[in-house]
């Protein structure tokens, strides 16, 4: 475990990761050996969120021409489903040298959880960008919009911000509920809403796959073109003729696919079968038991310890780190986590 105080850059990250090398090294090269005397071989893996995994991986930003992690995709390209992109590594981008050159190529593992939340950021932001548009959009489709997150039991407001609306930002459990279940055929008309509704319910269903521990190979084949056929129906042009009866309304553009998208269609179903052979799946790298603690360390540092100004001089770190340990000894010692008020006579012994 590292925690270090500094921005998250290559050139902070790379000071970091100076302490770990040859730990790392030794640990892949000469494994671990128990208190029985049996060495156990390590093989090392690394997954995280897209921008930590560039920097780590010494790799371009996600909105260069050469973006990818894993392969020499044009960014121009990201929604051609017919080229094929094994997962070797971008050869075309402006290399540094890794981070942490103990882990393999074929180790660095794009992470589930970020994949969901980042498609699912875009498929909502399709969505409320044909909305906010609309002129009726503050006075009738606003509330409505709301009321209809109310009835499946997720919180969610529009707020100007500036002068552009903005929208309240979903944690996981969350966007699931609002990928299941949200009308989205209530909002755009016709076969282009009953379209996009479709496009957020088989994310979801492939979300779901993607997610288990286990996929048979055949499984793994169908999520792949599966996945291929989703990215299409969702940069669908408009077919047929303008204004006839025969016409199929388009969906998004091409320029509208993303990077993690690419990831998804393109390189999530390889590492699925490389994981496979080796009995893991996807989910074994999730970051989300991570980012839960994340997320709670925000919550009790910003709730809690800025309370009366945070003028107590300790970083960040100090005081979450405190607040864990006294947490541990709480547990450790069965520490009540309640406090019973009672009368104590000082003359009675029993007391």
């Amino acid at each position: 475990i590292c925690l270090y105080i500094g921005h998250e850059n290559y050139k902070d990250l790379a000071k970091v990761g100076q302490l770990f090398q040859d730990q790392l090294f030794d640990l892949k090269n000469n494994g671990v050996i128990d208190q029985d005397g049996v060495n156990w071989p390590v093989e090392l893996f690394f997954c995280g969120d897209w921008k930590f995994m560039y920097i780590i991986m010494g790799t371009n930003a996600p909105n260069s021409k050469y973006f990818c992690l894993y392969c020499d995709c044009d960014a121009s390209l990201r929604w051609d489903m017919d080229k094929i992109w094994n997962n070797t590594e971008n050869t075309k981008c402006e290399r540094k040298p890794p981070l942490f050159p103990a882990i393999n190529q074929k180790n660095y593992i794009p992470d589930e959880l970020h994949l969901f939340l980042r498609i699912s950021d875009v498929l909502m932001e399709c969505l409320f960008a044909d909305l906010i548009k609309k002129k009726e959009f503050q006075k009738q489709i606003k509330p409505a919009v709301e009321l209809a997150f109310k009835n499946i039991k997720v919180h969610f407001k529009f707020f100007l911000s500036g002068k552009n609306w903005n929208w309240t930002s979903l944690m996981g459990p969350d966007k699931k509920k609002t990928l299941k279940e949200f009308p989205v055929s209530h909002f755009i008309p016709g076969i282009r809403g009953e379209d996009i509704e479709k496009l957020w319910r088989e994310f979801y269903r492939l979300y779901t796959i993607l997610h288990k521990e286990y996929l048979s190979d055949q499984e793994i084949d169908q999520f792949e073109i599966d996945a291929q056929n989703w990215i299409c129906m969702f940069y669908r042009p408009t077919q047929g003729h303008m204004n006839s009866a025969t016409q199929v309304p388009g969906l998004y553009r091409k320029d509208d696919v993303t990077p993690y998208m690419h990831v998804f269609a393109k390189h999530v179903p390889q590492f699925m079968r490389q994981l496979k052979e080796i009995g893991l799946s996807l989910r074994t790298f999730s970051t989300s038991s991570i980012e839960k603690k994340n997320h709670n360390h925000v919550c009790l540092f910003f709730g809690g310890t800025t309370m009366g100004g945070g003028t107590d001089g300790k970083s960040v770190v100090y005081n979450i780190m405190s607040f864990e340990n006294r947490q541990l000894f709480y547990l450790i010692n069965n520490t009540p986590i309640k406090i019973i008020a009672r009368n104590i006579d000082v003359n009675n012994k029993k007391n």
